[in-house]
């Protein structure tokens, strides 16, 4: 189980409404559920190490388990909306682990091209 200790901020995560769906603004997606997490910037140091290109602002968002949380969600920290790059759900060890970064919604709520 995910160390309570370390979960120290608050997340919104936020699901695509109904099946078919644009997902170019806020309006295409409803509030899922707040929970505890713990956010965390990727470096510098490890985009080199991993040798791959990563987005500036790209982080790391663990969680305990949610049942429906996939990709398609959205993230809103600090004020800010997060697009889910990928995921990686641990049932057993009740966690959650996405690679987040910023998605382009703006405060118009429409999303920045």
């Amino acid at each position: 189980m995910t160390d309570a200790g370390i979960l120290n901020e608050r997340i919104s995560i936020y699901v695509p409404k109904g099946e078919h769906y644009n997902l170019t603004s806020l309006s295409d997606y409803e509030l899922m559920k707040t929970v505890w997490a713990n956010v965390r910037q990727i470096t510098t140091r490890e985009q080199l190490r991993s040798g791959i290109d990563v987005q500036s602002g790209q982080m790391t968002v663990l969680i305990r388990y949610v049942a429906g949380v996939s990709d398609d969600c959205l993230i809103l920290w600090r004020g800010s909306y997060y697009a889910i790059d990928n995921l990686t759900p641990d049932k057993p060890a009740g966690e959650i682990l996405m690679g987040v970064s910023y998605s382009g919604l703006n405060e118009n709520r429409k999303v920045v091209t």
